[in-house]
């Protein structure tokens, strides 16, 4: 799946089909994750440096109480950090995009690459139910081992190793999609 496709195909689709694809690129998920974030802060950040209507005399003055809110050095400071830090932490509760042109789609946005890291999280965390099988599972899945390896290291055929890849994935599979879909105990 091309990078530029990942996250709209992903926010579009089914749990079970999230964990599919976090599964297929495990490698490089949250790195394309942590591009778009990046590509998002610098986006934000450009439009609020050319977007001449922003005023942000109330963020100086409640981020930094008897602050400098004329000096406009010190409101593009506070700006600039305010901005950062809600991309970072996904939290868009203040007026932190107020007279930015397309804040409704960035903030949209933002919650997605929140969303597929929480969703990255939980897959990992959940992992440890796989046990003994945890560390063969992380080899396949990085891409580290084919099949066929796996087959010879530990002497049964590739029809039995494909069997329990497929077993093994649908067991995670049916544990983070049961969090995901708000089961606290998961399945189980």
């Amino acid at each position: 799946m091309a990078e530029k496709n990942l996250i709209k195909t992903y926010m579009s689709s089914s749990f079970e089909r999230r964990v599919d694809i976090i599964i297929k690129n495990y490698t490089s998920f949250m790195g394309i994750v942590d591009g778009y974030t990046e590509g998002l802060r610098y986006m934000i950040e450009s439009e609020k440096e050319s977007n001449s209507r922003q005023s942000i005399g109330d963020l100086g003055v409640r981020v930094q109480p008897g602050g400098m809110p004329s000096d406009t050095t010190a409101k593009k400071a506070i700006r600039n950090v305010l901005t950062r830090d809600a991309l970072i932490n996904c939290d868009f509760s203040g007026n932190v995009l107020e007279g930015v042109d397309r804040a409704e789609m960035y903030i949209r946005d933002a919650y997605i690459l929140r969303d597929m890291r929480k969703d990255y999280n939980l897959f990992n965390s959940q992992l440890g139910i796989l046990g003994t099988e945890q560390d063969m599972f992380l080899r396949y899945i990085r891409k580290e081992v084919t099949l066929g390896v796996l087959a010879e290291e530990r002497g049964i055929s590739y029809e039995t190793v494909q069997q329990k890849m497929v077993k093994i994935k649908n067991r995670l599979k049916q544990q983070v999609v049961g969090f995901m879909e708000g089961n606290l105990g998961g399945i189980a």
